[in-house]
Formats: structure tokens, C-alpha cells, sequence
């Protein structure tokens, strides 16, 4: 009985000899850190941190199948994120085509053009100069964007 209370005891004693301290502190950024080394002028809390178990190490086989299997759902991740990047790049050319047309009609259409002044908000009548650049600026666009 006492050796098993023996043994009991050097088991748990040595489970405790063989945890690492780590240290955590938040410094004045509010950013958290971590180390195995107390800081110098920092409060920080102690924490203990128990080995893992070493782990076996995979057969070349199973290591290899573990790689493609990822490996493949990064591709799979990697097309649908383009197949959705590519669908909101052809609404957006939609859009930008349609604006552009929209555009052109309304600066064929009348004879005088407004437009709002950035700067004090109030509505300003086009030149002529202007309203061909704003033509030019349409057809640019309908060039662009209606493919």
C-alpha cells in the first residue's frame, strides 16, 4: 500500500516538475503576449503549459494522401472563390455598362445639360466642351464595359 501511495506521489510530483511556466501580459497597446520569460517592468500572469505527448509520425503514404486531400480543398476553396469574384465582376461590368449608356442617351438627348457642382452642390448648366468630353467619357465606357 505505501508503495503504491509511493508511486502515486512521483507521479504526480514528476508531472508537475516537467510543466513549463509561460508568461502573459497585455502591453500598453493592449496587445497580448506570450513567452516563456517573464518581461522586464510587466505584470504578468504565470501560467502552466504540460508537454504534449510526442506524436508518431505518419507513414510516407498516409503523409502524402494528408497533403493532396488538402491540397484539393484548397483548390476547390480557391475556384469558388474566384467563381464568385468573377460573377460580381460581371454585374459590375453590367452596371457600369448600362450607366454608360444611360450616359450618352441623356447627353444626345437634350440640348441642355446640367450637372451639380462638387464643390457648391448647385446645379450648372454644361458648355459644349464639357459635354463632349462627357460624350467621349460614355462611348469610353459602353467600349469598356458592354462586351
Amino acid at each position: 500500500m505505501k508503495r503504491t501511495a509511493v508511486t502515486l506521489l512521483l507521479l504526480v510530483v514528476s508531472g508537475l516538475v516537467l510543466a513549463e511556466k509561460i508568461y502573459k501580459w497585455v502591453d500598453e497597446n493592449g496587445q497580448i503576449h506570450y513567452s516563456s520569460q517573464k518581461p522586464v517592468g510587466q505584470k504578468a500572469e504565470t501560467m502552466k503549459v504540460r508537454n504534449q505527448p510526442k506524436v508518431n509520425a505518419q507513414t510516407n503514404e498516409s503523409a502524402v494522401e494528408s497533403t493532396e486531400a488538402a491540397e484539393s480543398t484548397e483548390t476547390d476553396a480557391d475556384a469558388a472563390a474566384k467563381a464568385q469574384l468573377a460573377k460580381a465582376d460581371a454585374a459590375s461590368m453590367v452596371r457600369l455598362c448600362e450607366q454608360s449608356r444611360k450616359n450618352l442617351a441623356a447627353l444626345n438627348a437634350t440640348v441642355r445639360v446640367v450637372q451639380v457642382d462638387e464643390k457648391t452642390g448647385q446645379t450648372v448648366r454644361m458648355n459644349d466642351d464639357q459635354r463632349l468630353q462627357a460624350m467621349k467619357t460614355a462611348q469610353q465606357g459602353i467600349r469598356e464595359y458592354c462586351k
